[in-house]
């Protein structure tokens, strides 16, 4: 059964995203929707839902994406963690929001670092014969030479 938890008032995207489920595609679905309010209002920032389902690794949670116009924030909306589909004005007012915050910066950052990781991973000198302790079997291919 999943319980309901809370994560720390002040928590952000950046210090959950160890336990995100699918974190590349969840990353790139927010920076999306972010880049969609940066091009809009020219700043975006990141908060994430504090309450909810969170059942240790493997979660997603919605985020409310809110942006700075003349010293003063703004919402731009909420969106749910799963479907990336945005809130309705009631949802973003009743979720209870972290107080801390990830700009679009940090958020490409994160990203960038999660994927370059990946990349490691999916060495593509090694043809997909790559082991998952790191090891490798060499495979090399004899090609006939033209005379």
């Amino acid at each position: 059964m999943i319980r309901k938890t809370h994560l720390p008032p002040d928590a952000t995207l950046l210090q959950v995203a160890g336990d995100l489920a699918a974190p590349e595609e969840y990353l790139r679905r927010l920076l999306g929707n972010m880049r969609f309010c940066q091009k809009r209002h020219g700043d975006a920032r990141v908060r994430i839902g504090v309450t909810g389902k969170h059942k240790g690794k493997g979660f997603s949670p919605s985020y409310r994406i809110d942006y700075h116009q003349d010293g003063v924030e703004t919402v731009f909306n909420g969106f749910g963690g799963t479907s990336h589909s945005a809130f309705t004005e009631t949802n973003v007012r009743e979720t209870n929001w972290s107080r801390g915050h990830a700009t679009i910066q940090e958020v490409q950052r994160l990203y960038d670092e999660l994927r370059k990781g990946d990349s490691h991973k999916r060495d593509p000198k090694t043809d997909g014969t790559s082991r998952q302790d790191g090891s490798r079997d060499d495979v090399t291919q004899s090609v006939p030479r033209e005379s």
